[in-house]
């Protein structure tokens, strides 16, 4: 069960595309949009505390920018994911036009000139393949065309003093592949959190043989104007003033620390944060979602052969017949031979239930695929907004995981499972029903001279079962002879119904009782593994953390600001011990440093 990744306040690729097109450093296909936002206002202050300045913002190169990108972060079952070589981010430092610090330093060059350096650290989900039960395999499947991975990491720090960051679903040149319109076919597969362990105790070994957490493709990204933003700090205005405008001296001047308050919330303006979320997912695996398929393949393969030997002139309904013939004419006639010939059309029923049991069940929250044996329970949109799953949620946004919500996913469970028995009983009773039944009994007997007497029975087994077939005599049929034969027509009907119900629809019938028997242990086995979650799994999507700005000596410092798609943790069951705690998708800008009393180009 994966879903289009949504975005409220656009995409990233805009984002990072008015950065890098406003530097005309890095050259990036596709729309691009206005410059109009990064405006150049020349800002200049004669105090001598910091020495004559200047700010041109987009032409001043004397800014040391820093961004960073990291997929993934964190620990999973005490293995330290930060110590994990193949799993290292990006940090990319640009001071002035001259050095650029790259870590690591084998990260590929996207693009690199006198003012920008774009760097790029793509993860290779091949070689991690399953780390400490996070197995992020499955990002690397079913990427849209032109994608330099699911876990890609690029940076871009500029020596005006912008920065941008973007980790996941991203290209080289940091835009997001998935929009809203992105077909679901177009992801990656999820990669998978094992939360077996946490669940040890609760879950029935037996009936769940696993039990994970799915994160579809998740992307973030974070651009910073650091140039725009000191201005801010260090004017306490966010308006251009002229270069020969009186001079204010802010309380921000004398003070470090966070530029929050002189700056009156302006960061929002200079900073801009965006992250996404395709899917997430509760997978629970359980041998007892194959059972009911499997007692569907048994079934067909059980009437299959029954219908094989209902037909045939010495098959099971044939024999009966004769003996029904014999037991009915003998008292009164001298019968002589008795033959019958019995005859069914074909019918596919295996073609016909194939469908049905690789079907995927979904009420739209609950999902039971019954080709692989999965229950897929959709947290993001059961619990995020039924509409944009976990996307377009305020900052730091707990997604809490609802009791009495996700005990209900039991009766969606039973109910959906239910109306899938029906629909396989709807199927191999209606194929049944349109079977064509041929009957021909064939009579020697003799009273003064020998006669032949044909019965003959041509309907559907829908017919028989309600009654609307007859047996129809043919040849000499007078006398005594009429008389004995309306007396066994019942009878050999009867027959004909009791056999065709007891080996073909009773099979049915038992089918139904197997199929409620196992999907009500299967409701009873998941159960109590939902119950479970709130108290073992947090989930935490836009995840943002600042770090304040600040100012030494002529030095001024903006924020660090940074932006993780989801923050995911689990406790062991009764324990309290924490298991896991990951970060995926995590951008960062800034710090980003303006020496004040340097000369401005």
């Amino acid at each position: 069960m994966l879903r289009e990744l949504r975005r409220d306040r656009g995409t990233v690729l805009v984002a990072i595309l008015a950065v890098i097109g406003a530097t005309a450093a890095v050259t990036v296909p596709g729309p691009t949009s206005s410059t109009a936002t990064w405006q150049d206002a020349e800002w200049v202050h004669g105090d001598g505390a910091i020495g004559t300045s200047s700010f041109s913002c987009g032409e001043d190169v004397g800014y040391t920018a820093n961004s960073s990108s990291r997929f993934l972060a964190g620990s999973v079952a005490g293995q330290d994911l930060g110590a994990v070589a193949d799993l290292r981010g990006l940090d990319v430092t640009k001071t002035g036009t001259q050095g650029v610090a790259v870590s690591p330093a084998t990260a590929p060059e996207i693009t690199r000139t006198e003012t920008t350096a774009a760097y790029g650290n793509p993860l290779d989900v091949g070689v991690l393949g399953s780390v400490a039960g996070l197995d992020l395999t499955g990002l690397g499947t079913g990427l849209p065309g032109g994608s330099a991975g699911a876990v890609n990491q690029v940076a871009t720090s500029i020596a005006t003093g912008r920065s941008v960051a973007a980790s996941g679903l991203v290209s080289d040149s940091g835009g997001v592949l998935v929009t809203d319109t992105t077909p679901t076919e177009a992801l990656p597969e999820p990669a998978a959190l094992d939360l077996g362990q946490a669940l040890a105790g609760v879950a029935d070994p037996q009936n769940i043989s696993d039990v994970g957490l799915e994160v579809g493709a998740v992307g973030s990204s974070a651009q910073l104007d650091g140039c725009d933003l000191l201005e801010d700090e260090v004017w306490g205005t966010a308006g251009s003033v002229a270069a020969d405008a009186p001079s204010v001296r802010p309380a921000l001047l004398a003070a470090t620390g966070t530029a929050t308050d002189a700056a009156d919330g302006r960061e929002s303006q200079r900073v801009t944060r965006d992250y996404g979320i395709a899917s997430l997912d509760l997978r629970i695996d359980s041998p007892l979602v194959r059972s009911l398929t499997s007692s569907v393949d048994t079934t067909v393969r059980t009437l299959d052969s029954n219908l094989a030997a209902l037909a045939g002139s010495e098959g099971v309904l044939a024999r009966l017949l004769r003996g029904n013939v014999v037991d009915g004419l003998v008292g009164a006639l001298q019968v002589g031979s008795v033959t019958a010939d019995v005859s069914l059309s074909r019918v596919d029923l295996a073609s016909a239930v194939a469908p049905l049991t690789r079907q995927v069940l979904s009420d739209g929250a609950v999902m039971v695929d019954l080709a692989s044996g999965d229950v897929h329970v959709d947290l993001a949109h059961l619990l995020g907004d039924e509409d944009r799953g976990l996307n377009g949620l305020p900052p730091n946004t707990e997604i809490v995981l609802d009791p009495v919500l996700l005990q209900e996913i039991g009766t969606r469970l039973a109910a959906m499972l239910a109306t899938w028995g029906q629909a396989v009983d709807r199927v191999l009773v209606g194929l049944l029903d349109g079977v064509r039944l041929h009957v021909g009994l064939r009579v020697e007997v003799r009273l003064l001279v020998p006669i032949t007497i044909g019965l003959v029975l041509d309907a559907s087994l829908a017919d028989v079962l309600a009654g609307r077939a007859q047996f129809e005599p043919t040849g000499l049929v007078t006398g005594l002879v009429s008389t004995l034969v309306n007396a066994l027509l019942p009878v050999l009907l009867g027959t004909v119904t009791t056999t065709v119900r007891d080996s073909l629809y009773a099979v049915v019938g038992n089918l139904g009782t197997s199929l409620t028997s196992t999907s009500g242990a299967l409701v009873a086995a998941v159960t109590p593994v939902l119950r479970a979650l709130p108290a073992l799994l947090s989930v935490q999507v836009n995840v943002q953390r600042d770090v304040p700005g600040s100012r030494d000596g002529r030095y001024a410092r903006t924020g660090s600001y940074s932006v993780a798609a989801i923050r995911i943790g689990v406790l062991g069951a009764g324990s309290g011990t924490p298991l896991a705690q990951v970060e995926l998708a995590s951008s960062t800008v800034g710090p980003n440093l303006v020496d004040l009393g340097a000369p401005r180009s």
